[in-house]
C-alpha cells in the first residue's frame, strides 16, 4: 500500500527489510491505563517512540497488531479502529518511526472450505492466524521473527505460532503517586525507560542485530515518501 493511500482497516508497506517485530499496539505504544477509558494523546510512551527510531534506524521490519478499538473507552469496529490507527500512523510519521504494518487480531483470511476447517480458522482469529498472516506478507520465518507481547493471551498466541516472544508490560494508573512525581519532575529516570532500554537490548540480542550501518533519521524519513 502506498504511504500516503486511503487509510483501510489494515495496512502493510515495505519499509524495513530486516526481521519481523511485531508489536501488540496497547500495553506497548499505547499506555495500559486503570481503570480503561479513551485514549489520548499522552498515553503514547515516549521512550518506546524512541526505540521504534532506533528500530528504523536499524532497518528493522516491524509493526503493531491489537483489537478493533478506537480512541472512545468501549468504543470497537474496523471504523474506528481505521481512524484510531491514521492518527497513530501520522504521529509515528512525522517522529521517523513510520511502522510497516497495522493489523488486528481478526485480520485472518475466512475459510471456504469444511465447517471444521472453518471451525478451526475462528478458533485461531484471535491467536496464531493473524501472526501466521504477518509473516506470510513479508516472507519471513519464525526464526527471524519476535513478538513483543504485553498481555498474556498475545505471547500465547505468538508461542503457537512458533516465534520468540519477548513480553512487556507497561501499565500506568494516573492516580498513583509515581505518576504524579513524573508530571513535577519529567526528566526523571523512569521505570518505564529502563524497561524499554531493556527491550531494545533484548529484541536485537533475540534477532542477532547490531548498531552497525544505522542510518541517518532524516535520511529514514526521506525514504518513506
Amino acid at each position: 500500500m502506498n504511504n500516503h493511500a486511503k487509510y483501510a482497516d489494515r495496512i502493510f508497506r515495505r519499509i524495513g527489510s530486516t526481521g519481523l517485530v511485531i508489536f501488540e499496539r496497547d500495553g506497548t505504544l499505547l499506555r495500559k491505563t486503570s481503570p480503561s477509558g479513551d485514549y489520548m494523546l499522552g498515553d503514547i510512551d515516549e521512550e518506546f517512540v524512541e526505540m521504534l527510531r532506533h528500530l528504523r534506524h536499524l532497518n528493522a521490519r516491524f509493526g503493531f497488531i491489537s483489537d478493533e478499538r478506537g480512541m472512545d473507552a468501549g468504543a470497537y469496529g474496523r471504523s474506528e479502529f481505521a481512524t484510531l490507527t491514521e492518527l497513530l500512523d501520522a504521529l509515528l510519521s512525522i517522529r521517523c518511526a513510520m511502522p510497516d504494518f497495522w493489523v488486528t487480531w481478526s485480520d485472518v483470511p475466512r475459510a471456504s472450505g469444511t465447517g471444521l476447517q472453518r471451525q478451526a480458522d475462528r478458533q485461531q482469529e484471535a491467536g496464531a492466524g493473524a501472526i501466521f498472516q504477518v509473516m506470510e506478507r513479508y516472507g519471513i520465518g519464525r526464526k527471524e521473527t519476535v513478538f513483543i507481547g504485553s498481555s498474556t493471551a498475545g505471547s500465547l498466541a505468538a508461542d503457537d505460532a512458533g516465534v520468540s516472544v519477548i513480553d512487556y508490560f507497561n501499565n500506568r494508573s494516573e492516580g498513583t503517586a509515581q505518576s504524579a512525581a513524573r508530571k513535577h519532575a519529567p526528566n526523571l529516570s523512569s521505570p518505564e525507560a529502563t524497561e524499554v532500554k531493556r527491550l531494545r537490548a533484548k529484541i536485537q540480542a533475540t534477532l542477532g542485530w547490531s548498531i552497525a550501518g544505522e542510518l541517518n533519521c532524516g535520511q529514514q524519513c526521506g525514504s518513506q515518501g
